[in-house]
């Protein structure tokens, strides 16, 4: 295929890791084959370019990645493909997106790059949306317990930039197969909350927003998956934490309902709380975590 486009194209050029920086001279695009192709904006009608976007799959970001990492991550998103080297890779039990949006367009994807480097423990695979928004991918050897605070980075990249950004963090997710659906679902819920004005919103806090919008069935399963994915199996433990959410959070009215010792019943929230990373005594958690088991209880 790229042979015939660079008939019609002769300035068509291929992604490689040392790409040229003129990257807002062309339309890019991914083949079947999975190569990102750029084709230079003064050789496009608009005709030809609508045609291409059909046959095609548009990228619309200002660079395309730039490292090995990215490439992978880039096929599992966008083309639901999971290489290799991904499902053997012993440090992906779980990943977290983190969805960045700064103010303007003018952002250096560069100066960016070599901020987040310095922000994070390992290099945080980075994937471009449009030249304003895209995806940070937090792979789990860069969960560690020294890690840098979200307000804090927030505060560091606006200082360095002069740009306001606001950051969406996604759920832990645990299931590569699953990776495109979610990244898909936390983009949406980023556009569905974005106008709560603030520089930092978590997945947990954004839940009661997104619900007031009409879902699919399918954005209803995600939810209800991404914040129980490690205890939707355990069915007294769910109940358990129902009727604690139900109590005002009162552990001895709890205890008394389920006819169990009030320390036997703490020890079951807790344990939800370190299973899930969910804290259900405090107000976001709670309403998030309780949402989703009225969502459950309906569909049983």
């Amino acid at each position: 295929m790229i042979k015939q486009l660079q008939e019609m194209f002769p300035q068509l050029i291929k992604a490689t890791d040392n790409m040229i920086k003129e990257y807002n001279d062309y339309k890019w695009f991914l083949t079947n084959e999975n190569d990102i192709i750029g084709i230079s904006k003064l050789e496009l009608s608009q005709r030809e370019e609508a045609l291409l976007n059909i046959l095609l799959t548009p990228y619309h970001a200002n660079e395309p990645p730039t490292n090995h990492r990215e490439k992978l991550w880039m096929d599992v998103l966008f083309h639901q493909e999971i290489p290799q080297a991904l499902m053997d890779d012993n440090t992906m039990e779980k990943f977290q997106f983190v969805y960045f949006s700064f103010s303007d367009e003018t952002i250096d994807p560069d100066g960016f790059r070599e901020a987040i480097y310095g922000l994070f423990p390992q290099k945080t695979p980075i994937l471009w949306e449009n030249n304003q928004e895209g995806v940070l991918i937090i792979e789990e050897e860069s969960m560690t317990d020294e890690f840098i605070s979200y307000s804090e980075i927030i505060e560091v990249l606006t200082t360095d930039f002069y740009m306001n950004i606001q950051l969406f963090i996604g759920p832990f997710i645990y299931e590569i197969k699953r990776a495109s659906d979610f990244y898909q679902w936390i983009k949406k819920c980023y556009q569905l909350t974005k106008r709560m004005k603030r520089s930092v919103i978590h997945y947990n806090e954004a839940i009661p927003y997104v619900i007031l919008h009409d879902l699919t069935v399918k954005e209803q399963r995600l939810i209800h998956d991404s914040i129980l994915a490690k205890v939707k199996d355990d069915k007294e433990l769910l109940r358990t934490v129902q009727v604690f959410l139900e109590s005002n959070s009162n552990i001895t009215l709890a205890a008394k309902k389920m006819f169990m010792h009030r320390n036997s019943l703490q020890y079951r929230v807790d344990k939800f709380i370190e299973k899930t990373g969910i804290d259900v005594k405090q107000f976001d958690g709670a309403l998030a975590v309780y949402l989703c088991l009225i969502m459950q209880n309906k569909w049983n």
